[in-house]
């Protein structure tokens, strides 16, 4: 009699080796497993992978979705890295006026100009501006977020870095202007957009520090958080998005309807530069040379007269428009508004890159902005001639 136990072991080898079990059957061939058969084979003529797979649109909108995910979540991770600077902004200012208030020197912040002076320098534009921006540019750097450098440092011609220059200080005459058309046409229906006031120097030692604390500290630290920190970091997702939104903020954090709508107009300025030139040199040249032309009017009002001042600023904004215009006409004898700026890689449109921008993280701070600019406007209804 045949083995039984050397039968089924036999078996059970052929089993292993990739055959089909078959006690009756023959054990060294292979058996092929059975083919599917559809109920319906009339219905599907072609072959079946096709209908498992899934079509090529499909997946490819897939594909779109997860990035257009990414995008929104990176971006809303650097509004979260700007909403708190702009709440360590507010939070240096607002503690700083308590401990003024406390030491009984808030009156001496509105009248002596040398201490006001003081005060903007160190604690404003350092301590509440650069500071914060530049530790978020440290974060932001050490998790490898920056596609750009934090602060543009190409090395410009001395030619070309002042066409530049002349052309931002163009566009700062014609913002200038263009405020100056709409507090007017606001104030005809009643609406007064107030400035700060801030105490006049009475020596000329109040007329330097002035001069430092205006012209030239703001524009060093201003363009370093708002066109190096920031502008640099949300380039990335797009220029265009990036100028604009910085330049939102740059606006706002002037605190006023007036500084709020000539700073985002100059700011946008600036950053069209900074990303022209890949330099930050420029932006800062502009910024302090406008922020100076207010300081020359105070020191001819303080040698000279208010007449004497106001035709002073004539000259100095006409002069300043003529010289912008030579800058404007060599730039574009040098071709340099065709040069390319690097197309960034990114799914979404202008608007979802700005709501993404927006919520959650930044609803909050940029609400608190608003509310402090738009406490500055005042509104006579009495010339409305509502009955």
């Amino acid at each position: 009699m045949p083995d039984n136990n050397q039968y089924y072991y036999n078996n059970f080898n052929s089993a292993n080796n990739g055959y089909y079990y078959n006690p009756f059957g023959n054990t060294q061939q292979p058996q092929q497993p059975p083919q599917p058969q559809y109920p319906y084979p009339q219905q599907y003529p072609y072959p079946q992978q096709q209908y498992m797979a899934p079509p090529q649109y499909l997946r490819e909108l897939a594909e779109k979705k997860a990035r257009e995910n990414k995008e929104k979540h990176d971006i809303r991770k650097v509004s979260l890295g700007l909403g708190i600077c702009i709440f360590a902004y507010l939070f240096v200012q607002v503690v700083l006026g308590v401990v003024l208030s406390a030491l009984g020197l808030s009156d001496a912040l509105d009248s002596n100009p040398v201490f006001s002076n003081g005060f903007t320098m160190i604690f404003v534009s350092f301590l509440a501006v650069l500071v914060p921006f530049g530790l978020m540019a440290v974060f932001f750097s050490a998790k490898k977020q920056y596609k750009y450098p934090v602060i543009p440092n190409r090395r410009l011609d001395f030619s070309r870095l002042v066409a530049w220059v002349l052309f931002g200080m163009l566009c700062c005459i014609v913002a200038q202007v263009a405020v100056g058309i709409m507090v007017t046409l606001l104030e005809n229906v009643g609406i007064t957009l107030n400035s700060p006031e801030y105490a006049e120097a009475n020596s000329p030692f109040a007329l330097f520090t002035e001069f430092v604390a205006t012209a030239i500290v703001p524009a060093i630290c201003e363009e370093l958080a708002m066109r190096g920190c920031s502008l640099q970091l949300l380039r990335r997702y797009g220029t265009g998005f990036a100028m604009f939104a910085v330049s939102i903020v740059f606006g706002l954090l002037h605190g006023n309807a007036v500084q709020f709508v000539f700073a985002f107009l100059v700011g946008l300025t600036l950053a069209f530069v900074t990303v022209k030139t890949e330099s930050i040199v420029p932006a800062i040249l502009i910024h302090g040379l406008n922020n100076a032309m207010s300081c020359v009017l105070s020191i001819i009002k303080y040698y000279s007269n208010a007449d004497v001042e106001d035709t002073a600023s004539i000259f100095i904004y006409f002069g300043f428009a003529a010289i912008g215009l030579v800058g404007l006409i060599f730039l574009f004898k040098w071709k340099e508004f065709r040069k390319p700026v690097p197309k960034e890689e990114g799914v979404l449109s202008g608007g979802q890159k700005m709501v993404a921008f927006l919520f959650p993280w930044m609803i909050l701070p940029f609400l608190i902005l608003i509310l402090l600019t738009c406490s500055t406007i005042d509104i006579d209804t009495s010339v409305w001639n509502i009955h």
